[in-house]
């Protein structure tokens, strides 16, 4: 796993040891942690965006004083992995409004992008594992 910085990490090695003893110890949960402590707003806000007792993300944050054109990127991104969640506040969601700010072109266009991706990882291991794509493309050369 690759870290933006050393408060990444230390960020993710506090928060797994949480997710930990809770019991709550899957893709979801490390992927939004993961995601979260890329950046040093999310980081310092973690609880104003997840409820990590509760398990529940707050979609309403993203109108929060305190967040950046880039901390907000980096919300939806949790968010999106976290439940698909493309809305911008809870009225967006009770109306549902979807927000043109949760597309890639959108969330991916900042600097975060390679910490993004491994944050994709982290949600979705099934897909990176390479050796089973290796196999998988042998398979394919020979049956042709």
């Amino acid at each position: 796993m690759k870290f933006i910085d050393d408060e990444h990490k230390e960020f993710w090695n506090e928060k797994y040891k949480i997710i930990e003893k809770c019991g709550k110890i899957d893709v979801y949960y490390k992927s939004l942690i993961y995601t979260l402590g890329i950046s040093e707003i999310t980081r310092r806000h973690f609880s104003e965006i997840f409820n990590i007792s509760n398990g529940e993300i707050n979609i309403d944050c993203i109108n929060c004083f305190w967040q950046t054109n880039t901390s907000a990127k980096v919300v939806r991104l949790a968010f999106s992995l976290w439940n698909t969640c493309n809305y911008d506040s809870t009225i967006d969601c009770e109306e549902n409004q979807l927000s043109k700010l949760y597309n890639i072109s959108e969330i991916f266009s900042c600097s975060f992008a390679p910490f993004f991706v491994e944050a994709i990882k982290i949600r979705y291991p099934e897909y990176f594992n390479y050796s089973m794509l290796n196999e998988f493309i042998e398979m394919q050369e020979k049956s042709m």
